[in-house]
């Protein structure tokens, strides 16, 4: 073989070492580098909406009552689902106040207590981690606002039933920019007065809110709760889904984002009643309201919407139904469709197993772009959806955890990955930069360069 020919040789592998020294990962980010900066990204905003008791198989009524045996609840089709478990520290059922506190705050606590560990710690809420942050916050409720659910968001109480000290701190702590239900016998002159002082438009029925187009707003639409669906006055009490527009319109004004918490809360006092009509009629109304956040998040991919419960009440199951095709949708008249509702519900058997609450698992249903990874048909726990929160707003990719029993911790500190997960976080050793591998070939380049010389001078 001629040395020309070794020569040669030596080169095309010199060549072709230097490429594939550069590993793929490296080449991608080259391209990245390439590709333009967004000049500014839109603020993140989470919007939560619970479904007090609403377990699986009230989801079940109310779609075979509005959509029929063959259809979807706009809440059902979800980029993402779980199941969920709902236990408190001290007990296998749990009431609103350990599960709201649990799903604000990503700890478990004893049923009654309000925003505080067993041990009496104050924790922090997403509400109160997202006003850190320069965030809006909301809180809507068709309860009373000093109820167990809306109280774990933004109070810090050990009894749920402690409604002169939960309003004094919503008043006085919890600056949250948008608060709609019910509940105007539990705050006082003097506090109404100082919410008009502190900003806020205060205002009592449906008219009154669509007129606030900015701003805070302290709306109370009931002494106590607020209508269910089905004896609502359209014209005078706001439904689910229109504070839930309003509460949009009103958050997404705010350059640094938001939080929203949504709570369909008389859905649980119907199951408490073992009312199928009011129960369906208000588990459709809050479907509606879900519809409303999702017509944001297709268009906000900056969004997170999440739809869940935070336990089941009463065990009902629908046993069978003989519905015919007739659908609320085919009529024109709100007032005709709720007629409807209720008469189609009357065809619909159920049973109601329980007498209380049950540790039945709940659903849960995830929207928005970030949701796309995540596998489907898990069960996690309720505390769980705090850490997707957290991942979502510390720009964390989302992870389900399947849940398994460990031993609940107690401290207030928050989880500092949002996940809050006591797994370790895998490592690996990192490999040489972009710019060592660029040494590399440009290195070799060099050497191809000085034996090419050579050569041609040896010919020479």
């Amino acid at each position: 073989m001629s040395a020309t020919s070794t020569t040669l040789r030596l080169l095309t592998i010199l060549l072709v070492v230097s490429f594939i020294s550069v590993p793929s990962v490296y080449v991608a980010d080259a391209q990245l580098l390439s590709t333009p900066i967004l000049a500014a990204e839109e603020p993140l905003n989470i919007i939560l909406m619970i479904g007090d008791g609403m377990g699986f198989n009230h989801v079940e009524l109310a779609r075979l009552v509005e959509v029929g045996e063959h259809g979807s609840l706009i809440m059902q089709d979800s980029d993402w689902n779980a199941s969920m478990t709902t236990h408190s520290a001290d007990a296998a059922v749990t009431d609103s106040a350990a599960s709201g506190t649990a799903i604000a705050t990503g700890y478990k606590t004893n049923r009654g207590y309000v925003g505080i560990n067993p041990s009496l710690t104050d924790l922090e809420s997403i509400v109160e981690y997202a006003q850190t942050q320069n965030k809006s916050t909301g809180i809507v409720s068709t309860c009373r606002l000093v109820d167990a659910t809306p109280a774990s968001f933004m109070t810090h109480v050990d009894s749920r039933y402690d409604f002169t000290e939960i309003a004094r701190q919503i008043v006085e702590e919890a600056d949250v920019d948008v608060l709609l239900g019910g509940g105007s016998d539990y705050f006082t002159g003097t506090q109404i007065s100082t919410m008009i002082s502190n900003g806020y438009s205060v205002v009592y029925n449906r008219n009154e809110l669509a007129a606030v187009t900015s701003g805070r707003v302290f709306g109370l639409f009931d002494n106590v709760h607020m209508d269910y669906e089905y004896d609502r006055n359209f014209a005078v009490q706001p439904s689910i889904a229109e504070m839930t527009n309003k509460s949009i319109e009103l958050l997404s004004q705010d350059s640094d984002g938001f939080f929203l918490m949504v709570e369909g809360g008389r859905i649980d006092l119907a199951a408490h009643d073992e009312d199928k009509v009011r129960n369906a009629l208000d588990t459709i109304a809050f479907d509606k309201a879900v519809g409303i956040a999702l017509d944001y998040v297709e268009n906000h991919s900056n969004t997170l919407l999440i739809v869940t419960a935070d336990h089941e009440t009463e065990g009902l199951v629908v046993m069978s139904h003989d519905l015919n095709n007739e659908l609320p949708a085919d009529l024109l008249s709100e007032e005709d469709r709720r007629t409807l509702r209720a008469e189609r519900v009357s065809n619909v058997t159920v049973d109601w197993t329980a007498t209380y609450h049950t540790d039945w698992p709940v659903p849960v249903y995830g929207f928005g772009n970030a949701f796309e990874n995540m596998t489907l048909d898990v069960l996690i726990d309720n505390t769980d959806i705090h850490s997707l929160m957290m991942d979502f707003y510390l720009g964390n990719d989302l992870n389900e955890t399947e849940f398994t029993p460990v031993t609940t911790p107690t401290s207030p500190t928050q989880p500092t990955t949002g996940t809050g997960s006591t797994t370790p976080t895998p490592t690996s050793t990192p490999g040489p930069s972009l710019e060592t591998y660029l040494l590399l070939v440009g290195s070799v380049g060099i050497i191809i360069i000085v034996l090419t010389v050579v050569l041609i001078a040896k010919r020479r």
